[in-house]
């Protein structure tokens, strides 16, 4: 049964943290608070999966453990101010009539490790439950071994979701060894029943919520809903156990069907031997598509079929195959091949246009097959990587399974019933406004210009229109660097030019090209560009009614920019001046555009003190309403109701956990209603604020600096110093504790005594490791100076570009008494010529273009190259260096950490490696990130707190001791 608590949302100013603020300024309570332990982290949870009925009235979330643990969903009742808990569950989702609340209750996860320590099979482990929840009534179904469920988007009354059917229990043998209750080999009307599973799909059950009355379907691979309409396809592989749909109960045969909920109907669309898949319908429910495979031999390429419905047929129709008229017929990529003639491609889904006008799908070369006849010895496996190719051969591997199930897109104009091919393997990139109502596509070909990838870390790209009634292709800009848009109505392209820094449009009516922005009047580019690369953009926010003009924003404001480059550009909003940041924030996910006299909601954020909030801005007169704001950061993403102007958001800052607010409509006081982590009352927390410097190089920085919360500056302090490149911007962000990746926890160390400082560090091309000395060291120095810094006992930590940085320092300066350096790259001519495994691309574009900000080839700037590389100058280092990185690190070769130590170890200097085997950039995996906290802190705490340095670090960890005695 759920639990009901009786939770009374505060204001804005929350009564309850006042209280804490009150009890904090009492010795005796502050005195009683612990600090944060590792033991302690498993307490914290964090809010997902906020939901909202469209009505406004309910909310929902999940409370789920940083660490590991089990969900619990919370329920949230606007009219009673009371929240119901549902344990261990999760997937919440609300009924576009808000009367029902469907979601997923999982096995608890105790119970599940039990039985897996005891070796039971995953098939046999406990199976999660459907809920099934009535809100007015409190009204509880559980529906148990649930596999997936369905709701309706934009219509009410029914659930469709998949079951396991429970196992038989297994007859115990008699005497003679036969289970008792067993038919006899010689009874021959025995049948073995079909079994469910993946191949042959689950029972289907169609609940009509109202009167709990379902229809059954069995043995169901695949089915879905339609968006709007009463309508569900499903295909079923089969005969089964179960006769299903009470007004006309048969036994399934093998085929797709369509289920109309408002007639009570179940139509069989097509009937045959055979496989259905990809199964699609339009929004109403009125068309239906999917791929049909009706050869019965074992022929290697399979002929896909495209199957059509719509309301005025009594069945399916085939309207496209192997042999269909706009299917290419040779392969140019690879005419030595036997297959030429292209086929369907199974591995695209159809899709409807929102006015149900065009059907998408796609097509395929025939794939590259094996020689079949060819024994295991007798096959050559070699890797030929050619200078001349367009990419690595590395990052084509990583992009083969994607190639594999390369489609190119066709248009089929349902009206109509022309079929217009739209891609090729020369403009294999579509891309359509969101409708796809639009005649007009863009079309992208950056393949000529892969190499840029290389040294640029960008492809350059060739834009064509495309007109999906005609197929014809105009080419519209070519090897240019850009980011293209198509807007709602199809009228205009729009694209950010890099190397022009300014926007520019393409009319569709009459194909003129505008540059719509210049940078004299306000800068369009990224002013704090500060990498060897062209400033990218700050974005664009929305599209006006019938294309008319388009929102774009600066640093700053939103412009409203007319896309035929005639009119005079007009500012929002009024930023720049006091250093304001305006974002729009898309309340609706289907909005199209935005309407003249609209009122759009802004998030806005201060560069000047940090702070953020919430404003109304009218079209029809640009007088800004702000309605939130302060020391705090305000979610950008938050959620509104669709049929009412309730909306949920976070509001946080150091102290304040980033809790659900409730708005109910405009002028409303905002409710705070959850409560995720009430037992932070209990710890010593810190407190933050920001600190500004005078830098080596003369310039002013910004950083941020946590305290401990009985912070005292008479007393002198062991220091944490953390970077990566600007962290000041975070000053209002809470930090819960937990086991990061990568980094620190503020709040953990400095509930246990450390300050925690992080410098910005400005760059200057050509001398990464310079610039973030020259920052680093100075406000370090600054910190120092007033008094309560032990300059005895700093230490820095830093991960990927931070390792770099952290690597770098202590090859300068003694100052630091330990450092810890993750994933780092040790020597830049090594690195130089490495591959990022994760994309298969050379890392040489990052030290050329990007944030190694070399800003030069390593045979143009050697000297660059080497002073930048730790590894040069490791005899200088006498810091203790902890070094982490991992064997399957996708980003930073992880031999770049070996010779770090390897150097290390040679020259008999200080230094220990972590690997966590077969894990990324950094663990993923709890258990490891948990080890890997841990040893820092023990690191870290030996050599500023002086506590007894642990086994691992003075004798290691054997590789027999390996995942058995970690040496803590």
């Amino acid at each position: 049964m759920p639990r009901f608590i009786l939770f009374k949302p505060t204001s804005m100013r929350p009564f309850f943290f006042i209280i804490l603020g009150l009890l904090s300024a009492c010795p005796a309570f502050s005195q009683n608070k612990q600090p944060i332990e590792h033991t302690d982290v498993h307490r914290w949870r964090k809010l997902e999966q906020t939901k909202i009925t469209p009505d406004g009235r309910w909310v929902s979330w999940s409370l789920v453990a940083v660490t590991e643990g089990d969900p619990a969903l919370h329920l949230w009742n606007a009219a009673t101010g009371t929240t119901t808990i549902f344990p261990r569950s999760t997937d919440a989702v609300f009924s576009d009539d808000s009367r029902w609340l469907v979601f997923r209750t999982k096995p608890a996860l105790d119970t599940l490790k039990a039985l897996r320590r005891k070796k039971v099979k995953d098939e046999d482990l406990p199976k999660d439950t459907l809920g099934v929840y009535e809100l007015a009534t409190g009204k509880w179904e559980k529906i148990p071994r649930l596999k997936s469920f369905s709701i309706p988007e934009k219509w009410s009354g029914w659930l469709a979701f998949q079951i396991e059917t429970e196992k038989p229990p297994v007859a115990p043998k008699d005497s003679s060894g036969t289970r008792s209750g067993a038919k006899t080999t010689g009874n021959k009307s025995a049948k073995k029943s079909k079994k469910e599973d993946k191949d042959n799909g689950y029972r289907l059950l169609v609940q009509n919520l109202a009167t709990g009355i379902r229809d059954t379907f069995a043995y169901v691979k695949e089915f879905t809903l339609a968006k709007r309409g009463p309508r569900l396809l499903l295909h079923s592989t089969g005969r089964g156990d179960t006769l299903t749909f009470r007004a006309n109960p048969q036994a399934l045969q093998n085929g797709v069907y369509l289920l109309d909920l408002e007639k009570n109907h179940l139509r069989p669309l097509l009937r045959a031997k055979g496989k259905f898949q990809q199964l699609s319908l339009d929004e109403s429910g009125t068309q239906a598509a999917f791929l049909a495979d009706l050869d019965t031999s074992l022929a290697r390429i399979r002929p896909w079929q495209l199957a059509f419905w719509e309301s005025k047929q009594d069945s399916a129709t085939l309207i496209a195959g192997p042999k269909s008229a706009f299917l290419p017929k040779s392969n140019p990529k690879y005419p030595e091949s036997p297959f030429q003639e292209w086929n369907l491609s199974e591995h695209a889904r159809p899709v409807f246009s929102e006015d149900a006008g065009k059907l998408y799908f796609g097509m395929a070369p025939p794939p590259v097959l094996n020689d079949t006849t060819l024994l295991k010895e007798e096959i050559v496996e070699v890797e030929v990587w050619t200078w001349t190719d367009k990419r690595m051969y590395t990052q084509e591997e990583i992009r083969l399974e994607n190639e594999k199930k390369r489609a190119y897109t066709v248009v089929y104009h349902t009206g109509s019933r022309r079929f217009v091919p739209l891609g090729s393997p020369e403009l294999p990139e579509m891309r359509f406004e969101e409708k796809r109502n639009s005649n007009l596509a863009l079309g992208i070909a950056e393949e000529p210009y892969a190499q840029h990838l290389t040294w640029e870390g960008a492809a350059h790209k060739d834009l064509y229109a495309v007109n999906l009634e005609t197929g014809d292709k105009k080419l519209i800009v070519s090897d240019l660097r850009c980011n293209p848009r198509i807007s709602p109505l199809g009228k205009y392209i729009l694209w950010w030019s890099d190397p022009d820094t300014a926007w520019f449009s393409w009319n569709a009516r009459t194909a003129a090209v505008k540059r719509l922005t210049d940078n004299r009047g306000v800068p369009f580019y990224d002013e704090d560009t500060d990498v060897p690369d062209y400033p990218g953009e700050h974005g664009l926010a929305a599209w006006l009614e019938n294309d008319a003009a388009v929102l774009i924003y600066d640093r700053y404001d939103i412009w409203k920019v007319d896309p035929e480059g005639l009119r005079r550009s007009e500012r929002l909003t009024r930023g720049r001046e006091t250093k304001t940041t305006f974002r729009y924030i898309k309340l609706d996910p289907e909005a199209r555009h935005l309407v003249a006299n609209e009122r759009i909601l802004l998030h806005t954020f201060n560069e000047n003190d940090k702070t953020e909030g919430y404003a109304w801005l009218p079209l029809n007169n640009l007088q800004i309403e702000s309605w939130a704001g302060g020391d705090y950061v305000y979610s950008r993403a938050p959620v509104k109701a669709r049929k009412a102007d309730a909306l949920v958001f976070t509001r946080e800052n150091f102290h304040v956990f980033p809790d659900l607010q409730y708005l109910e409509k405009s002028g409303a006081t905002p409710l705070r209603i959850s409560n995720a982590n009430p037992q932070q009352t209990e710890y010593r927390w810190g407190n933050i604020e920001m600190v500004e410097w005078t830098s080596l190089s003369g310039e002013k920085i910004k950083g941020l600096l946590v305290k401990p919360e009985d912070f005292d500056p008479a007393k002198q302090y062991p220091m944490i110093v953390n970077f990566y490149e600007k962290l000041s911007d975070e000053l209002h962000r809470h930090r819960s504790p937990d086991f990061h990746r990568s980094q620190i926890n503020y709040t953990v160390y400095a509930s246990r005594g450390y300050l925690v400082f992080a410098p910005d560090i400005p760059y200057r091309i050509g001398y990464p490791g310079e610039s973030a000395y020259d920052a680093i060291m100075s406000g370090v120095t600054h910190l120092i100076a007033k008094g309560f810094v032990d300059s005895k006992r700093i230490a820095l930590q830093g991960h990927s570009w931070g390792g770099y940085q952290a690597a770098y320092l202590v090859t300068r300066t003694h100052l630091f008494a330990c450092a810890e350096a993750g994933a780092p790259v040790a020597n830049m001519t090594s690195a130089y010529g490495g591959i990022r495994w994760e994309s298969g691309l050379s890392r040489s574009f990052q030290y050329e273009r990007q944030q190694s900000r070399i800003g030069g080839s390593l045979w143009e700037k050697p000297k660059q190259y080497v002073e930048n590389s730790p590894l040069f100058a490791l005899d200088k280092v006498e810091t203790p260096l902890l070094i982490m990185h991992n064997d399957k690190d996708g980003a930073v070769p992880w031999y770049q950490g070996i010779e770090l130590f390897n150097g290390l170890r040679r020259l008999n200097k200080p230094a220990w490696l972590l690997n966590y085997n077969d894990e990324p950039h950094w663990p993923v995996k709890l258990q490891n990130r948990i080890d890997f906290q841990r040893r820092m802190q023990q690191f870290f705490d030996h050599y500023l707190l002086a506590a007894p340095a642990p086994r691992w670090m003075t004798q290691g960890v054997s590789p027999i001791e390996k995942g058995i005695l970690q040496g803590y």
